[in-house]
């Protein structure tokens, strides 16, 4: 049997870091030599691929098809992406008697002509495992219309992306996945759940050596607490959320995000919270791991902790990751992502699923935040998105009624607010103290570590970082993976046929309470 490995690129992010571990979990379970051939099919792009070829990549080809790619990046017509991989598949001797493929993110609309072609290479027999690493649906409303778009000219939309036949099997990250396709129709028996793997960090840099390059570069004073967000600053990240706890420090210490966004849509909210930090001189810094600033590992080894501001993930790897590098993780938890951790033994004692901030400063009785603007944006953004998704508007009556919920408490979720907001409430904390400390008596157990000294939080570092590698690690995931490979080699093909689920994966995403505006937000 022969395994097609397929995503749109590979360039660096966390998809082509999935396939590099996938690889190696292979490896690591003896899995890799049951294959014949191993071959990745990509757009083109490869920035991501390692250079150097490590034992679990020896032998596996990389092809090119550039009508794969985003057809934002490539223009693509309808055919071309079934006729050119079915060209290329034939081309290779990669029949489908002998091939199984595994395709990371098809329906994510990054190419609205790919999903038809890998239902059509199904209905040729082709074997699949289709991983599903974020949705469209999850607030992701371009990409959401721009699939019903296209094959609501052809059948129902959303039920034509997630095609369904006895030979083809999809994967999901979390159990919340699985639950939301389950609730939706899914067989599940043709789910497999597949967290995604981790590994061990190579060796970091002295943290001596790592401290002196941070004051070099950074400024940023040896015994001064350096607390570290290891990722890309795009708007579900909720940097205003980083910019507020630089605000509420109550000693001296420094809150740093390591990447600026790529994209100018993301970049520009990125560099309006950068802003509102140097104008309020909070020690807040931004894009320290690039030019100028710190290498990754540079950055780990320098971080007295890991913090996460996150309000949405695909599986959420900062859970397991910061365990690995031996550092506290802080902040936010997402719940309905950490549970799997959380059930495999995982203690994020040290993360709240909320952190709150009162509508009116305790001490003075002003408003923190206007109440009545916020009102009015959560209004027009909400009825947005149900416009923009295709689904019945919620009467007004019933908005207003989830509103009054949500605001009927003295407190509120910082990450619910709008963006401005966030920027009130951060505004109102650089400029009252006695606010700040109120804040920060609310929110205890998630402020902890930067208001005490707690020598379980080394036990909790050791404890984590062992399950991390014996639940999530490699070779666990390579023998889930050789599992449901094999599991789908044995099945015969069948019919192809469409989801008349799918709009039920949208009703269980598009709701006031898990609608962050900070999302979609774009100022």
């Amino acid at each position: 049997m022969n395994l097609v490995i397929v995503h749109h690129h590979l360039n660096r992010g966390g998809v082509t870091q999935v396939i590099l571990n996938h690889l190696r979990a292979l490896h690591e379970a003896g899995a890799k030599e049951s294959f014949d051939r191993i071959v990745i099919l990509y757009g083109g792009r490869a920035t991501g691929w390692p250079e150097e070829v490590e034992p679990a990549l020896e032998g596996v080809e990389l092809v090119a098809i550039p009508s794969i790619d985003y057809d934002t990046i490539t223009a693509v017509g309808e055919e071309a992406p079934y006729r050119a991989t079915s060209e290329m598949l034939e081309k290779l001797g990669l029949s489908a008697e002998n091939t199984l493929l595994h395709v990371h993110n098809h329906t994510l609309g990054k190419n609205v002509a790919w999903p038809n072609a890998l239902a059509r290479l199904a209905g040729a027999g082709y074997r699949m495992l289709l991983q599903l690493h974020d949705f469209a649906e999850d607030f992701r409303p371009d990409n959401y219309r721009r699939q019903v778009e296209y094959y609501g000219e052809r059948g129902t939309g959303m039920a034509e992306v997630y095609f369904q036949a006895p030979h083809v099997h999809y994967a999901v990250l979390n159990s919340r996945d699985r639950g939301i396709l389950e609730k939706a129709g899914f067989n599940s028996e043709k789910l497999a759940w597949l967290p995604n793997p981790v590994q061990p960090f190579p060796v970091l840099p002295h943290r001596a050596d790592a401290r002196h390059t941070l004051q070099e570069k950074l400024g940023i004073g040896s015994h001064d607490p350096y607390i570290l967000y290891p990722v890309r600053g795009i708007r579900r990240k909720n940097v205003g959320e980083l910019v507020l706890w630089s605000a509420l420090a109550l000693k001296p210490a420094t809150f740093a995000i390591t990447l600026a966004p790529v994209n100018p849509v993301e970049l520009k909210p990125y560099q309006a919270w950068q802003s509102l930090a140097e104008e309020l001189g909070l020690p807040c810094k931004f894009d320290v791991g690039g030019d100028g600033g710190l290498s990754f590992h540079e950055n780990l080894a320098a971080a007295d902790a890991i913090i996460n501001t996150s309000v949405a993930e695909g599986f959420g790897l900062v859970f397991l990751e910061a365990w690995l590098a031996g550092k506290l993780l802080m902040g936010r938890d997402l719940p309905e992502i950490s549970a799997d951790f959380k059930e495999a033994g995982l203690k994020l004692d040290s993360l709240s699923a909320c952190m709150y901030v009162p509508k009116r400063c305790p001490i003075t009785g002003r408003e923190v935040f206007s109440e009545e603007a916020y009102r009015q944006r959560m209004t027009e953004l909400f009825t947005q998105v149900q416009r923009d998704f295709g689904q019945d508007e919620m009467e007004a009556e019933d908005l207003e009624k989830q509103l009054d919920e949500r605001l009927s408490d003295d407190w509120i979720d910082f990450a619910l607010l709008t963006v401005e907001a966030q920027r009130e409430v951060v505004r109102s904390v650089a400029g009252n103290q006695d606010l700040a400390h109120a804040i920060v008596e609310e929110n205890a157990q998630v402020m902890r570590p930067l208001t005490q000294d707690d020598a379980n939080f080394d036990s909790t570092i050791q404890i984590n970082s062992q399950i991390v590698l014996t639940r999530f690690g490699l070779k666990g995931t390579g023998e889930r993976l050789r599992e449901r490979y094999e599991q789908l080699a044995k099945l015969q093909p069948g019919p192809v046929s469409s989801f008349n689920g799918a709009n039920r994966i949208l009703r269980q995403f598009v709701e006031l309470s898990r609608f962050h505006p900070v999302r979609l937000e774009d100022a």
